[in-house]
């Protein structure tokens, strides 16, 4: 690997992406790199090239199950599983994301509104109550989704450190090896074949209920299907929604724009969809193989070509985006591709833009004064991970 390529994959100290991306948008903007693991992929860079690959249906997720196909991490993964919804294709992969459409949909999100406001409007009194100085991490943009989700979900809200634990090796690129990474995806996933037995025999209407009503009562989830689906839904709902929340609040506080959501709270919708295009916590998107010749804006793939589509840079391409390496709340035209695009866009979208919406109306109600409580060169960034994410907050108020 390249000094170069190595630099694509490694951690910026402040979390933001690689300055390569900038460098290949204007150079090289379709050009090979070389993944961790040592095998070849076109980056692409561009976000004409980048929504291209997302939406083609040209470019396939399953064939990169084969053995021989490219992989960016060494070793087996957790993520290869072919019942995971990520590695299906159209029509086994239009069956079971119907499924989550539904789950997911504004209508249900809805419903699930009250308890989403009353776990962070707890976890925001219990910061007040232990007074400053805090970890934000710690203390509100961690436990918050996982909170929440196990709420969802049905799942026992004392077993979220386990889920930490599992989490965080599963989606290591260097902190844990390969054989760690699978054995924490094996204990996971044994977790959650003893909770779907468990609630097998109850009545419910927890997240978790609905998708063993798929399996058990109109058989569209195979029993394979339907556990990976509840890992990733924990693991999604978890991780990436704490790490986006933790890099916007830091963003926030270091530009002086907290005090315009806390006086003008009508444009936090639009601070949030600004907070996921800047705060977009891993630099690339999944793999791709082309299926076929394809011609994308800035040049052909070949077929057989693994590609990696970089919604990161994508979403500072300043073709789309006037002025993007700026955070501004009042960003109107924001069009990011942090949930994807296509047909493996995010099935949680509606649920994540929720949270967030609700984290920044209570903290910036509950907690006006909320200031960040070291230099922003000092805050900590977690290291060997897929997520980049501030490891702790030192805030006061």
């Amino acid at each position: 690997m390249t000094q170069q390529d190595e630099g694509i994959f490694s951690a910026r100290p402040d979390g933001s992406p690689p300055p390569e991306f900038a460098e290949r948008r204007k150079e090289s903007p379709l050009a090979p790199v070389t993944m961790p693991s040592g095998d070849e992929a076109v980056l692409a860079v561009r976000y004409k090239d980048v929504h291209a690959v997302l939406t083609s249906p040209a470019f396939s997720r399953e064939a990169l199950l084969a053995p021989e196909a490219p992989r960016i991490l060494p070793g087996e993964e957790f993520g290869e599983d072919p019942n995971a919804l990520t590695n299906m294709d159209p029509p086994r992969h239009t069956r079971v994301r119907r499924i989550l459409s539904d789950i997911f949909s504004p209508r249900h999100v809805k419903t699930w509104h009250p308890k989403i406001v009353a776990i962070t409007e707890r976890l925001a009194g219990d910061l007040l109550a232990a007074g400053p100085p805090a970890d934000l991490v710690a203390a509100f943009t961690l436990p918050l989704p996982i909170q929440i989700m196990c709420e969802l979900l049905g799942v026992p809200a004392g077993d979220r450190e386990r889920f930490r634990t599992w989490t965080d090796m599963i989606i290591s690129s260097t902190a844990f090896t390969a054989e760690e990474r699978v054995a924490a995806a094996v204990e996971f996933s044994g977790y959650v074949r003893d909770l779907i037995e468990r609630r097998r025999d109850r009545e419910g209407d927890a997240l978790v209920d609905a998708l063993i009503s798929a399996h058990d009562e109109g058989e569209r989830l195979s029993e394979a299907e339907l556990v990976h689906l509840t890992v990733m839904l924990i693991m999604a709902g978890y991780e990436t929604t704490a790490s986006v929340l933790a890099r916007g609040v830091l963003s926030l506080l270091t530009t002086d724009q907290y005090r315009v959501l806390r006086d003008e709270p009508e444009i936090i919708p639009t601070a949030v969809e600004e907070v996921l295009r800047f705060g977009m916590p891993g630099d690339g998107g999944l793999l791709r193989m082309a299926t076929k010749d394809v011609e994308l804006p800035s040049g052909t793939v070949r077929a057989g070509q693994a590609v990696m589509p970089s919604m990161a840079s994508a979403n500072r391409d300043p073709e789309v985006f006037t002025d993007p390496e700026r955070f501004d709340v009042r960003r109107e035209h924001c069009p990011h591709l942090t949930f994807g695009q296509g047909a493996h866009y995010c099935a949680g979208a509606n649920l994540a833009r929720h949270e967030l919406q609700v984290a920044l109306e209570t903290l910036t109600r509950m907690v006006p004064g909320l200031r960040l409580d070291v230099a922003p060169e000092e805050v900590e960034w977690r290291s060997g991970l897929l997520l980049r994410a501030p490891l702790s907050l030192p805030v006061a108020w």
